[in-house]
């Protein structure tokens, strides 16, 4: 079976990406579709508690000190049907800084897992595993709140995968890896570089290479998900935002969701369950439900106007509940 892999990845921690990835791997799961749920936020590991789970299941981990291992034998059966857990690094430390072999064979195994759709919970921030495991896709999801700093760190995200997506692109052990690290030295010193100030060096040494490093980065099309929104008021900076993405970054993306903020959210921790128990009825359970019915239906084609949609929707959305309120 050919799984649908969709990385979950976030600039900065606090914006709800493991209850985002536990919540839509459920939602996906009471459709129907085979799910995987994988923790690969090694070093602060906590999918499980999203997930109403203990933290004693063999995992990751355990998979690669054990050399003969299959990550398949380690899934857990959780509550919702047809939907599987894989755990991080719960008896094995120091597992965000394993090395280069150990992660290309978990991202190989990840890939052979018998599944619909394979959500994969990243680790905040940018280091160079999560990159790579945010480009096991060229469709990874990025959650982000519609605040000003966690903006900023998601376009941070994005540019160094952009220059983690080019520099694996260059021939090895070649004078062009010499010269990218030089200008991210140069960057510090001088002036901010860019995607585009990245490439036009490249071009300067080698023409065609940069050519193939610019199609390897167009290829990629991550979707956003804007979380704990209050009103759709919020999302009025999605033009600006797409344009900053598509000139500064040279990168189209797709604006896929806005999740309403919720107080069911906090009922989730404090009960260490998950939303369809702790209040299926919940509205930020419905924004969630929503979602999946979008990548279902649309993630392995490009949205068109993806900005105007989602504000349309959103605002729908946002007023119906208003009237219900009322009434």
């Amino acid at each position: 079976m050919s799984s649908t892999i969709i990385p979950i990845a976030s600039g900065k921690g606090g914006v709800g990406k493991s209850f985002v990835a536990a919540n839509l791997a459920i939602a996906l799961a009471e459709q129907g579709k085979k799910v995987v749920v994988a923790d690969l936020d090694f070093g602060a590991s906590n999918l499980h508690t999203c997930l109403g789970l203990n933290n004693i299941n063999p995992g990751i981990g355990d998979f690669l000190r054990a050399r003969t291992a299959k990550l398949q034998d380690l899934l857990v059966t959780t509550d919702v049907q047809n939907l599987n857990f894989l755990a991080g690094d719960v008896r094995s430390p120091f597992l965000a800084n394993m090395h280069h072999a150990q992660k290309m064979r978990l991202i190989y195994n990840l890939k052979q897992l018998n599944c619909e759709y394979l959500i994969l919970d990243l680790g905040s921030g940018s280091a160079y595993n999560t990159l790579d495991y945010f480009g096991m896709t060229q469709l990874g999801m990025l959650v982000t709140t519609t605040e000003h700093t966690s903006i900023m760190n998601m376009l941070t995200f994005l540019k160094l995968f952009a220059f983690r997506v080019i520099e694996r692109s260059l021939p090895k052990n070649t004078f062009l890896e010499k010269k990218l690290k030089e200008s991210y030295n140069l960057s510090v010193r001088e002036e901010i570089l860019t995607v585009r100030g990245l490439l036009d060096e490249l071009a300067l040494i080698d023409l065609q290479v940069a050519q193939q490093a610019e199609l390897k980065w167009s290829s990629y099309r991550p979707r956003i998900v804007f979380n704990k929104c209050k009103t759709p008021d919020e999302l009025t900076l999605l033009p600006a935002l797409e344009n900053t993405l598509k000139h500064n970054l040279l990168l189209r993306t797709d604006f896929i969701g806005c999740l309403f903020d919720d107080p069911a959210v906090s009922m989730t921790f404090q009960q260490r369950e998950t939303l369809n128990k702790v209040s299926p009825s919940a509205e930020i359970a419905e924004d969630i439900r929503l979602l999946a019915d979008r990548i279902i239906r649309l993630w392995k084609q490009p949205l068109r106007n993806s900005a105007g949609l989602l504000i349309n929707n959103a605002n729908k959305v946002y007023h119906q509940r208003s009237n219900e309120h009322k009434s």
